[in-house]
């Protein structure tokens, strides 16, 4: 997708300012330039199969850039599990992002990584997910279905984080707020053969919800798909909201 492309570039131009930045005072040659980190944020939050790691160089004493890989994937959908007798569920994404760093000088009193920080970011989350599922032996609902669907962000901000390093190896880095422009898209399909008894009361109220709290929720059940693109912006948290555990070397 266009976003997509745009904010890989954004990326690589924040990885290439980075290298090529340029400070007053040298670090000393056996200086710990390195950090690996885990971010356990997904994981804690959403699932526990989300593996994201990272890695901070630190290019002068105040002035860092950061990439950041990984596994991105979202809880499972609730089931009613009155009408459906099978749920098969195929799902996964990615996240990848990056940063550049700004430790204040006047503020810590150790060089970077460690202390206050603030800096321009770039990321981009993508998931994706299949829900087949099978009703049988039910008087109101019967056949099979599948839900698909796919979700892209990409997303343009600045953050502000705080990064401690313990015993000049072990470092804990939290990134607390990252207002940020993001861009999105969100593809939807459902296809299959259920016929559905329209006298079910509470297939009908199911129905209404669905519609009342879902935006698009009527065009898809009624065309099939849905496709939507836009624009959002983020005061708070977001997708940057982070604690990372790592080590430096």
């Amino acid at each position: 997708m266009t976003f997509l492309r745009s904010a890989l570039i954004v990326i690589l131009c924040l990885f290439f300012f980075g290298s090529t930045a340029q400070e007053d005072i040298e670090l000393p040659d056996d200086y710990k330039h390195n950090v690996i980190k885990w971010n356990p944020t997904p994981f804690v939050l959403w699932s526990r199969k989300n593996i994201n790691f990272s890695y901070e160089r630190v290019l002068k004493p105040h002035r860092t850039f950061s990439v950041n890989l990984g596994y991105f994937e979202l809880p499972s959908l609730g089931v009613l599990e009155d009408v459906l007798v099978e749920n098969k569920v195929g799902k996964g994404g990615f996240t990848v992002s990056g940063d550049y760093r700004f430790y204040f000088k006047n503020r810590n009193t150790r060089m970077a990584p460690d202390g206050l920080y603030w800096g321009p970011f770039a990321s981009i989350h993508h998931y994706g997910f299949s829900h087949d599922m099978t009703f049988i032996d039910n008087p109101s609902l019967q056949g099979t279905a599948n839900l698909s669907a796919s979700m892209s962000i990409a997303s343009l901000g600045v953050q502000l984080g705080y990064q401690f390093v313990i015993k000049d190896r072990f470092t804990m880095d939290l990134i607390f707020i990252g207002p940020a422009l993001s861009f999105y898209g969100i593809d939807v399909n459902l296809s299959g053969n259920v016929d559905i008894n329209e006298e079910d009361e509470y297939l009908k109220a199911l129905y209404d919800m669905l519609v009342n709290k879902i935006p698009g929720m009527e065009d898809l059940l009624d065309v099939g798909s849905i496709k939507k693109q836009g624009l959002t912006t983020s005061a708070g948290p977001g997708f940057r909201y982070m604690i990372q555990l790592g080590y430096r070397f």
